[in-house]
């Protein structure tokens, strides 16, 4: 009895000392300088519907990829990962979106079987933002992560799509007001005031302890991409290595 007691008491003070670590909630406001496009999952690549902030998993992923053309895939891995897959995001949307649909040119390259390089192109319909007022991503992690937080928020240039610019405003120590963000809808405060809602589905990690290989591959395991043409092997195989597949993950989520 008393070598289990003896057991579960470091299990306990692990428990109690999870529960003390100081969190901060640190506000980044962000301006769209001109429209945007953040893809509604599912929706169609050829018509795309468009939410009006970027979701959850798109904060998370365009942060790592920050993170690494900052501070290295190492420590990447290693420091930042372990804080953003459990760190609570909430985005609150600009003041005022206005959304609309538009025409856009869409061109495809391909080669064919004599290698000559052809370009396809279509019309593609898609739905465009476009913000008055600046869109503000909160971020709550622990007390001595925030000075990694902060330059990794200044530097974010575009979410989504590279063509969906954004451009930091400031960094400050403020939590969300209830009501004012997007929430999951299970959370969603029943006492608030009925009013319009903007509805839709986002990405989000599955769970707070995702680990870094169910995302990315591991060392010495890269993404192989086959030939679409089998009856050509001599064609090169793309390999993808990690950071590669970690930016092409994120640039896929709201494309």
């Amino acid at each position: 009895m008393m070598q289990r007691r003896r057991q579960i008491a470091p299990v306990q003070q692990g428990q109690a000392a999870e529960q003390q670590v100081s969190r901060v909630w640190i506000a980044a406001d962000y301006h769209f300088p001109s429209t945007y496009s953040c893809r509604i999952p599912m929706s169609s690549m050829n018509s795309a519907s468009a939410m009006p902030a970027p979701g959850p998993a798109t904060v998370r992923l365009a942060l790592l990829r920050t993170g690494i053309e900052l501070f290295g895939r190492d420590r990447v891995r290693d420091e930042l990962f372990p804080i953003l897959r459990s760190a609570v995001v909430r985005i609150r949307p600009p003041e005022r979106v206005a959304i609309s649909q538009q025409r856009i040119r869409g061109y495809k390259w391909s080669e064919d079987r004599q290698k000559r390089e052809t370009i396809q192109e279509s019309i593609i319909v898609r739905e465009m933002a476009h913000a008055r007022g600046p869109m503000t991503v909160f971020v709550q992690v622990p007390q001595e992560s925030e000075q990694m937080m902060r330059p990794l928020l200044r530097a974010i240039g575009y979410w989504g799509q590279s063509s969906s610019l954004a451009s930091c405003l400031g960094v400050t120590n403020s939590p969300p007001v209830p009501g004012e963000c997007a929430t999951p809808l299970a959370l969603l405060d029943g006492t608030l005031p009925l009013r319009p809602f903007f509805s839709c589905l986002v990405t989000e990690f599955r769970s707070d302890q995702l680990a870094w290989d169910d995302m990315v591959p591991g060392d010495g395991t890269p993404i192989y991409v086959t030939p679409s043409e089998s009856g050509h092997m001599d064609n090169p195989i793309l390999q993808l290595h990690e950071q590669d597949a970690l930016h092409r993950l994120v640039n896929a989520i709201d494309r």
